[in-house]
């Protein structure tokens, strides 16, 4: 593929931002706290000097960590956020949207972190099943996929380091999350994440309970659904000042469409400490292991003909490529964290956090081979012994493999003087990944026989034997200046980001060794000034880069039935790279309103493609060039008022690439077309009601059509859907502490709707290119949005 780099207007600001010397982080202080209240993550609490104004402008920089709360229910509900919980307090001088508690407790236990924020402004959720359970869900914000998010769990990278899927699933219990920030277009500077081009994805667990107690929750429903989650609160250990919490879950169900079954186990754990005056940190694991039978992604034409009826194949026929056994996958992960803040003067503070993130795991796919006609890279295999070959084909499971371990820690010291903060700090990171596609003979009946097929060498026959290695060195400084008693404040940062990446390919034929080197830099600036206590104004400038998000392209590949190089392995790979401006509003009070305008410049618009090489799924990108991105969005909610809380959010996008696109040796006519992924209008509404006792919500979800081919030849219908929760909860008696019974409706108009693009393709139909070659057109995939489902659930503290 030829990169086309797209001119960028790079506004002055942007520019001037390496120039400025002493500026400030604009944000305000945290909300008061009432008496019962209390500040969920020990990383937001008191800043070193809490009668010194200018600590509030320090202990804002963690915004996104700060949690309000109550003790009145087990589960966390406080019924103090705007909108039901979907309108938290924001500070950041920037567009930021959130859930707390308030909303999560609500939703049916089995949602996963990315299903909780389809009503926020400009979130696009594609959904492969109503309950949330899958891990094969994705999201786009403004028309930029999961991959070019900054995906953050307890200060610690999150989702696949290399191709940026989110699996949220594995993160953490709906039920042990205390929020959830989605920045729509910006990060913070401190995010240790090189794909934070569109935004970022932020996630905080809860803190232990000051008391020993426990959490209890039984849930089924339809689809064989039940979820059975037990967690205890250790209360202060002896007299340490530590507190920690453990939990366990166990879910399983079967697949809304088609055969069959899903089953995920999962650990959170987290122990806080706090000692002398602002110093404190957490330990936080989490482990998952998931074993699931994935549902069919479908083209327009499919959807249109088939419908939900387009499936794996429930019984397996001789030679088919199409039964579901062949396709189940399982998955392990381990994520370790630490995030720790040091008060280490009355000026001086430092926070660190040391994190570790292990995954494992195989996706089978069912595919063919020819006897005979078989390569491992440019060798002939020779001659394989098949246990079942039907019409000359022997049926195998092509297996794409993979374990990764990713290291590093993330620190700052901040240095507080007068009205001027500074901050220095420095993020590492180590990721090695091994990759491993290789095939495995399939019985009569269709299994995948525990074996792994060799050539007569003896060699293991693959299409990928990769080992990745990855190094990260980002530096930044920031700098803040606060004026008029702290209402104005001014912010401007530098970040620059080296990344080394390296390989070895142990395929015959194929080039041993590459490596690659990238420097990138990020300044960003932003100033916010409060008219009022409860009206606040800001603007910031900012910039991200996204690095490839695949390691396919770095290596050569060859056709397994020729022998034949097919791709040559590039190392010049270019990382998107973005400019990005906000003007914002925000007020407090009764009613709540977030309002903003937005525009982005991209150069080498990065998009996630999915594809079948050899049989094996593997995840590939298209570089679109450049493409330019405006709109506005709004969020509007009210406080609790006689135990109702309206919420209403809608986003307004507009999204152009702005050159061709490069296919082979001709370019596509894209200049001026709608970008992939970019709905006009999205827009949700929904009502929260709970008095303490009688509780229940209704929401709706509407998104525009969206194209999915870079020349607009074919898009996706609008679609609406709707979910509801009814609930109550009991007076305490004995040991239960408020016990409580929910039901929740998902999709309760039963929407039969293509939920997002799972796959996008430069064209669906034949065009002719610039240069006048006739390129052939491919239909892209799509997620299939789930249908009617129901949760019952029980819960009770103790």
């Amino acid at each position: 593929m030829v990169f086309v780099t797209a001119k960028v207007n790079f506004i002055p600001v942007a520019f001037a931002l390496t120039c400025v010397s002493s500026v400030a982080l604009a944000t305000t202080a945290p909300t008061k706290k009432s008496g019962t209240d209390k500040i969920s993550h020990p990383a937001a609490r008191t800043a070193p000097d809490a009668g010194n104004a200018h600590s509030k402008s320090v202990n804002a920089r963690r915004e996104e960590l700060l949690v309000v709360s109550s003790s009145r229910a087990p589960n966390g509900v406080s019924n103090t956020t705007p909108g039901g919980g979907l309108l938290p307090i924001q500070t950041a001088p920037r567009l930021q949207s959130g859930v707390t508690r308030d909303y999560i407790a609500k939703q049916a236990q089995t949602s996963n972190a990315l299903s909780l924020l389809q009503m926020s402004p400009g979130a696009v959720v594609g959904s492969a099943d109503p309950l949330g359970l899958s891990d094969h869900a994705g999201i786009s914000v403004r028309g930029m996929d999961v991959s070019e998010l900054g995906l953050v769990f307890e200060g610690m990278p999150a989702g696949d380091p290399i191709y940026g899927i989110a699996d949220t699933a594995e993160w953490a219990d709906t039920e042990n999350i205390s929020r959830i920030d989605l920045t729509q277009g910006s990060s913070d500077i401190a995010t240790p994440s090189y794909s934070a081009v569109g935004g970022q994805i932020s996630a905080q667990l809860r803190n232990p309970s000051k008391r020993r107690g426990g959490f209890l929750e039984l849930s089924g429903g339809t689809h064989a659904t039940n979820k059975d989650f037990l967690r205890f609160d250790t209360g202060e250990l002896g007299r340490s000042g530590v507190y920690a919490f453990v939990s366990g879950s166990y879910t399983q169900n079967d697949n809304w469409r088609g055969p069959g079954t899903n089953r995920r186990y999962h650990v959170d754990a987290k122990l806080t400490k706090s000692w002398g005056e602002g110093s404190h940190t957490a330990a936080v694991f989490t482990w998952n292991t998931v074993d699931e039978s994935p549902t069919r992604y479908l083209s327009l034409s499919q959807w249109q003909r088939y419908g939900r009826s387009y499936n794996y194949a429930g019984q397996y026929t001789p030679g088919s490529t199409d039964y579901y056994r062949q396709f189940q996958y399982d998955r392990t992960s381990v994520m370790i964290s630490a995030p720790t803040h040091f008060r280490l003067t009355n000026n001086l503070s430092a926070d660190v956090t040391p994190y570790y993130q292990w995954m494992s795991g195989s996706v089978p796919s069912a595919t063919t081979l020819t006897p005979g006609k078989i390569y491992y890279g440019n060798e002939s295999a020779g001659t394989i012994d098949f246990p079942t070959v039907y019409n000359g084909k022997a049926a195998v499971a092509a297996i794409a493999g993979s374990n990764s371990y990713n290291t590093g820690f993330t620190g700052n010291l901040a240095l507080h003087t007068g009205i001027n903060t500074l901050r220095v700090g420095y993020w590492y990171g180590n990721l090695n990944k091994n990759s491993l596609y290789d095939y495995a003979p399939v019985s009569s009946s269709g299994n995948i026989m525990d074996d792994t097929i060799r050539t007569q060498s003896g060699a293991v026959l693959a299409t990928k034997n990769f080992h990745l290695m990855q190094q990260v060195n980002g530096f930044y400084i920031e700098d803040t200046l606060s004026l008029l008693d702290h209402r104005l404040d001014i912010t401007a940062g530098f970040k620059e980001v080296l990344m080394s990446r390296s390989g070895t390919n142990n395929i015959p034929g194929a080039t041993y060794s590459w490596s690659t080197n990238t420097a990138t830099p990020l300044p960003r600036m932003s100033v916010s000034y409060k008219i009022t206590p409860q009206d606040t104004v800001f603007f910031n400038a900012s910039t991200g880069f996204h690095a490839p998000a695949s390691d396919v392209p770095y290596y050569d590949a060859f056709n397994m039935s020729t022998g034949k190089l097919s791709t040559r392995g590039r190392t010049d790979l270019k990382n998107e790279y973005a400019i990005s401006e906000e003007l914002g509003f925000r007020h407090t009070g009764l009613v709540n309103v977030s309002v903003g305008l937005f525009n982005y410049n991209f150069t080498n618009r990065q998009v996630s493609s999915s594809v079948y090489v050899d049989g094996a799924l593997t995840t590939n990108f298209i570089n679109a060039g450049g493409q330019t991105t405006r709109g506005a969005q709004a969020e509007v909610a009210l406080r609790p008022w006689h135990h109702f809380s309206p919420y209403v959010s809608g986003q307004y996008l507009h999204a152009t690439l702005d050159n061709n696109l490069a296919v082979g040796n001709d370019y596509l006519p894209t200049k001026g077309k709608t970008a992939i992924m970019s709905p006009k209008f999205t827009a949700s509404i929904g009502i929260s009601y709970d008095d303490g006792q009688f509780f229940g919500n209704l929401y709706f979800n509407y998104v525009d059509s969206q194209y999915s081919t870079f020349m607009n030849d074919e898009s996706i219908p609008a679609y609406k859907t709707a979910n509801a929760t009814l609930g109550y909860r009991m007076k305490s008696f004995g040991f239960l502490h408020s016990p409580q019974i929910m039901v929740n409706l998902i999709n309760i108009g039963d929407s039969n709707y293509l939920s997002g693009i799972y796959s996008a393709k430069t064209n669906a139909k034949t065009t002719r290119g610039i240069y006048g070659t006739s390129i052939a057109g491919s239909s892209p995939t799509y997620y299939l949005g789930g249908g009617f489902a129901t949760v019952v659930g029980i819960s009770t503290g103790f």
